[in-house]
């Protein structure tokens, strides 16, 4: 007889382990599957000998201790110890790194305009904001900004907030949504802040809760598909080693099945297919969410970027960098120094640098662009930080699709992304930071998660 729960969680990132720990303190016995071998998601962090511990990619999260994902530890009974805040953003024009500050002061004929666009934002209120999802960032500037200097800096705002290249296909709302929740809690346009121990001192606090509530989760095992009863959510089939000598295209695996009547997909909307039928004419989800599921699945943004080891820093400072656009490259650049912020995450004296730019995901699926765009990053690289080469311990090259969830583009954000609630079927929910909940890249995703927690808790009386 297939083993019963009152709940299963598919996905063990930040969603999907949130969701599941609020279900398992509350009373539902929760399950959470995992297909790799530890959980994290696109949060994942890795020991590597010598004593350095990298992120998957670029990561900080906005906001910190009155951030979404700070949020959803405490709900489940931990707390996340953070590190510095960046103290401001660096970007990189004209040659040089220039603080905010700095190019507030050599303009001082833009300060009432920077002045004026921080109140308006800070004063904006909900339904305004919300009628601004459909508009672009490029247009909400044209409309309301004057000076040259104000719009560069909201432009490379919008840029770090979204990871979309191109203002005019930036969501004003989403960008507006953010820094008014900065400006409110920490009076500022954007602030980050960085968890000592990496992305795994978020993480790893809630796996720790869901496992000490009684929570079982399951790493290293493959959901087949969710299975139903009409409209009504069975459970799931998982994908078991099949005794079968077939090679290659001839093997399938074996399934086991789990029942609950709730299920959580705490999957991205691209990899939803792999375990609900979208086939409209014999999935249990209506034709128009199918239809909308179609349009949205492939909306993603995409980071390519280099891991960087030294023997001592080039950067020091607990800032967060960027540039709006890069000679060589020719796209918008981001960086940090998370040893900057927390000296762990390398060997005393030596330095770790994690630096991306934002493409788009059709370069990265292009082998030949991307390696053009690698090699003319690093030449970027080399010329915003002189002497690197002669510091690198070594680096890593990376790519990342889908970085920061759904692309904030107009009619992609706020009320526009798909419901956490499936409609039409009952037991069926949604999690992750390409369905409902607004904020930058992980706070998007931990507010998902909440979200989705507190409906299943509501529909079962917890």
């Amino acid at each position: 007889m297939p083993e019963k729960y009152d709940a299963i969680v598919i996905g063990a990132g930040i969603a999907g382990l949130g969701a599941a720990g609020m279900m398992q303190r509350a009373g539902l016995r929760t399950l959470c599957i995992e297909k790799d071998a530890r959980a994290g998601g696109r949060m994942q962090g890795f020991d590597l000998e010598g004593g350095w511990r990298l992120d998957i990619g670029l990561h900080m999260a906005e906001l910190g201790d009155a951030s979404s994902a700070d949020m959803i530890v405490r709900e489940v009974g931990k707390e996340v110890e953070w590190a510095n805040f960046s103290e401001t953003v660096e970007i990189f024009r004209d040659g040089r790194w220039s603080t905010l500050q700095e190019m507030i002061i050599a303009a001082p004929q833009d300060i009432e305009d920077i002045k004026s666009t921080m109140k308006l934002i800070a004063k904006m209120d909900d339904g305004t904001l919300e009628s601004n999802d459909l508009v672009s960032w490029g247009d909400w500037l044209d409309a309301n900004v004057g000076s040259a200097v104000c719009r560069e800096l909201m432009e490379v705002n919008g840029m770090i907030m979204t990871t979309v290249p191109d203002p005019y296909e930036m969501s004003a709302g989403e960008i507006l949504y953010i820094s008014r929740d900065n400006l409110s809690k920490k009076r500022n346009v954007l602030t980050a802040a960085y968890p000592k121990g990496g992305m795994l001192g978020i993480i790893d606090p809630q796996r720790e809760a869901f496992e000490e509530a009684g929570g079982t989760l399951m790493l290293s095992t493959e959901v087949d598909s969710v299975a139903f009863d009409g409209g009504r959510t069975k459970g799931v089939a998982l994908r078991k080693k099949s005794l079968s000598p077939y090679p290659g295209w001839f093997y399938m695996d074996d399934l086991t099945y789990v029942e609950a009547p709730v299920v959580v997909c705490a999957l991205p909307l691209w990899s939803l297919g792999g375990v609900l039928d979208m086939n409209p004419e014999t999935s249990v989800l209506p034709d128009w969410w199918i239809k909308r599921y179609e349009d949205l699945k492939y909306e993603t943004t995409g980071l390519i970027g280099y891991t960087v080891a030294l023997s001592e820093p080039v950067y020091d400072r607990p800032n967060f960098l960027s540039a709006a656009t890069l000679e060589h490259t020719g796209m918008p650049f981001q960086a940090f120094v998370p040893s900057a912020f927390d000296p762990g995450v390398a060997p005393e004296g030596k330095s770790l640098l994690q630096t991306d730019c934002v493409v788009e995901v059709d370069q990265i699926f292009d082998k030949f662009e991307l390696e053009r765009l690698l090699t003319s990053m690093w030449t970027d690289i080399q010329e915003m930080f002189p002497g690197i080469d002669e510091k690198v311990e070594w680096k890593f090259a990376y790519k990342c699709i889908g970085c920061d969830g759904l692309a904030r583009k107009p009619g992609q954000v706020g009320a526009f992304k798909p419901d956490v609630v499936a409609p039409g079927v009952e037991g069926l929910y949604f999690a992750g930071d390409t369905y409902r909940g607004r904020g930058l890249a992980l706070n998007s995703a931990a507010l998902s998660g909440k979200i989705c927690a507190e409906k299943v808790l509501e529909k079962y009386g917890k």
